[in-house]
């Protein structure tokens, strides 16, 4: 009997190195996910496409191979450096080179599932970043190969073209996964079957490690995007979030519970400007007047530690959205500082409601009357 064929699989914006913790939790998340329903193993040649242009160059000659404990088993990704041409030959031609690595795990190639960055599966943020997230899944789809829509917040779309590119995409998948209600209208009308599932954080389980957390915590999530006030559009929407915090922490000082500062995207090395939660946490932590019971942790965790701390606490107060999915996915009480409306609709799909504040453009007042709802909430939860 011949010896079987290695099959390869393909999980299309899988990134464990980004410095935001939410994008991390959707690459843990994806291979607990594909492991429950595709039967995923360690043996499965798991690959992460990476297009260049110049082959020559000693960075695209290497094709690194990452390894993923989930559990108490092991998973391999490599990263396989795809030529140009190749993708070019494919995607227009149909035509795939035999004697290729890229060739043969194309020929090869068992399904592509596609992580989409969660909510990138629309036009909202620009037509070039709804486009720069689907050329694995459009190769797919031309080689015959099944893809997969992992669970996601899908649309919505501005343009026409978008749209129709969008229900190319989603008829032609073998099954698609959402997170939300938002798009089922409109999947309802293009017949494109789907099942509502949780975000892929939910798959990822915490890591447990040597860290001692006080009994009662209180888990407070400083954003760098939102302390910063400069990130791009939203710059100078956040004067006196940094107020908030401080208050935040007054309060929860006043009545002795020891307090966290929980990072969810820093860079320990290399803090991204006006971006980074480690950073931003830093200063806050060193104006504090009182840092009585306020503990902040520096440390450089992965995603699935960051989500055994988040787990440990007894109340948590989030600013960036994955850092509360990582509360809500551990049962730990929670309250949203909401800068997007998808955060009250994030909570209302996991049956959470009246646990965000917007704080875009609040008052100081505004930002005593959120510490306020904040109050009722923990008090709900510590009758």
């Amino acid at each position: 009997m011949g010896k079987s064929k290695q099959k390869f699989i393909v999980i299309s914006g899988f990134d464990i190195h980004d410095n935001n913790r939410g994008t991390q939790a959707l690459g843990y998340g994806s291979l607990s996910f594909l492991e429950q329903r595709y039967g995923l193993t360690p043996d499965t040649k798991i690959l992460n496409l990476r297009f260049i242009k110049n082959p020559l160059k000693q960075e695209n000659r290497i094709n690194k191979i990452d390894k993923v404990r989930v559990g108490d088993k092991e998973f391999c990704i490599k990263t396989l450096n795809v030529f140009f041409l190749e993708k070019t030959l494919l995607e227009k031609f149909h035509i795939t080179l035999p004697f290729t690595p890229f060739g043969k795990a194309i020929r090869n190639m068992e399904y592509v599932a596609a992580i989409n960055g969660g909510d990138g599966f629309s036009d909202i943020y620009s037509t070039q970043t709804f486009y720069w997230r689907l050329p694995e899944t459009l190769m797919a789809i031309k080689a015959g190969i099944p893809t997969i829509q992992l669970p996601q917040t899908l649309g919505p779309f501005e343009k026409k073209e978008n749209y129709a590119l969008a229900k190319y995409i989603l008829q032609a998948a073998k099954d698609v996964y959402v997170r939300d209600d938002r798009f089922v209208e409109e999947l309802k009308k293009m017949g494109v079957k789907y099942e509502l599932t949780n975000d892929l954080s939910y798959f990822m389980q915490p890591e447990p490690f040597d860290i001692k957390i006080e009994n009662g915590a209180i888990g407070l999530n400083v954003s760098g995007l939102t302390y910063s006030n400069h990130f791009r559009t939203l710059a100078g929407q956040f004067e006196n979030y940094h107020y908030l915090c401080e208050q935040i922490v007054r309060y929860f000082q006043s009545i002795h519970r020891p307090i966290y500062l929980i990072s969810h995207s820093y860079g320990y090395q290399n803090p991204e400007t006006d971006n980074d939660d480690l950073e931003a946490s830093r200063i806050f932590y060193s104006k504090l007047k009182s840092k009585e019971g306020v503990h902040l942790i520096d440390m450089d965790l992965i995603s699935p530690k960051t989500k055994y701390v988040i787990s440990k606490m007894s109340f948590f107060i989030g600013t960036r959205m994955h850092a509360n999915f990582a509360a809500i996915f551990t049962k730990v009480p929670v309250f949203g500082l909401a800068y997007s409306y998808k955060f009250k609709g994030a909570f209302e799909n996991n049956g959470i409601f009246g646990q965000t504040a917007m704080i875009n453009n609040i008052s100081k007042s505004q930002a005593d009357d959120i510490v306020k709802q904040i109050v009722e909430v923990f008090k709900k939860y510590n009758k």
